[in-house]
């Protein structure tokens, strides 16, 4: 275990005469402290490379020579945090296809051979470009909604319409012998068509008041 006792630590915050030697635990201390910090660095990035790697730990064991996952699984949540092997840095960045760097956390690019500072250049360009069509999307979608809601609107107008035509001529016997109802009559029908084909289409597109929740 790397904890330290109250008087370890006060060894190590309170001696601030750097003209005096510092006593010898309150040394050994701060190195463990930084190799624990350097453990979890390199634990934290081995994950990060093998995700982008898109390889399960299991995978990335037997390829690094590993006879099963528990030791790599050590290593990445950097239960040990006295020693990380060597090899383990060279195979790994081979491995992942990062750099050493990478691994060691004295850099963010994960790629070698590129300049320092590109990838982060690309990854914020990416969220600019990210959040841009994010905007345009929300656009659309509320664009969307707003047709989809004046288009069942529409489909229920036509309803009330057609029930209103319908019970019209049934109080109305001569109501179909009357010049150009024939022609209201059909057009009407197309009308009906054409709203049914709307509501169709609304609820396998899961459009109008379903959307306005979304």
């Amino acid at each position: 275990m790397n904890d330290i006792t109250d008087t370890e630590a006060a060894a190590v915050v309170e001696n601030t005469d750097w003209f005096q030697p510092l006593a010898p635990g309150a040394i050994v201390v701060a190195g463990k402290h930084a190799q624990a910090a350097l453990a979890r660095t390199i634990g934290g990035r081995l994950r990060e490379a093998r995700e982008l790697c898109n390889m399960s730990q299991s995978d990335a064991a037997r390829h690094l020579g590993y006879a099963n996952p528990s030791k790599l699984s050590k290593v990445e949540s950097a239960f040990d945090t006295k020693s990380v092997p060597l090899w383990l840095l060279r195979d790994a960045a081979t491995l992942y296809e990062v750099s050493v760097d990478f691994l060691l956390g004295l850099t963010d690019d994960w790629e070698t051979g590129v300049p320092r500072g590109t990838q982060s250049w690309m990854l914020t360009l990416w969220e600019q470009f990210r959040q841009r069509d994010m905007l345009a999307l929300d656009r659309v979608h509320r664009e969307v909604v707003a047709a989809a809601g004046h288009l069942e609107l529409m489909v229920g107008a036509v309803r009330e319409l057609s029930l209103a035509t319908g019970a019209y001529r049934e109080r109305n016997p001569e109501f179909d012998d009357t010049a150009g109802s024939a022609t209201l009559v059909s057009r009407l029908g197309r009308l009906e068509a054409v709203a049914s084909a709307a509501d169709v289409s609304l609820r396998k597109l899961k459009l109008g008041r379903q959307a306005e929740a979304f």
